[in-house]
């Protein structure tokens, strides 16, 4: 089974808009990946649905509760300090590595920029749907 790691701009799309990031949240959801996510990543999720977006809380919580229902939360035990433009970025990086990822699908550019880390790629999600 393949490993990912989703980041927040992921899940926020996927809610919002129809298109590649929808797609890969549905392939997780139907089993094709296996998704991780960590507190920092949904509290991300959260936070800027509510800030920038207006989403009402109750929708929050039943779209983080519909994220759990089928990604595995995972607790980091390590701290990475790998990208210095955004350090927040370094939560995804550090979720991905404590499983082990293949992928982290990702919109983010200080992400995109890393390309690979320790054996886990860094992709867009037009690079992972066909």
């Amino acid at each position: 089974m393949i490993h990912v790691v989703l980041d927040s701009n992921i899940y926020i799309s996927a809610l919002l808009w129809d298109g590649n990031e929808r797609k890969i949240v549905y392939s997780c959801q139907e089993g094709k990946y296996q998704s991780f996510i960590s507190i920092a990543i949904l509290n991300e999720v959260e936070r800027v649905l509510a800030n920038k977006f207006k989403i009402s809380k109750d929708i929050i919580n039943e779209y983080l509760f519909e994220i759990l229902s089928f990604t595995d939360l995972v607790f980091p035990t390590i701290e990475l300090d790998v990208i210095k433009e955004n350090p927040s970025d370094n939560r995804v990086l550090e979720t991905a590595y404590e499983v082990k990822a293949n992928y982290i699908i990702s919109g983010d550019k200080h992400l995109l920029n890393v390309k690979k880390y320790d054996n886990i790629e860094i992709k867009r999600t037009s690079e992972i749907i066909s």
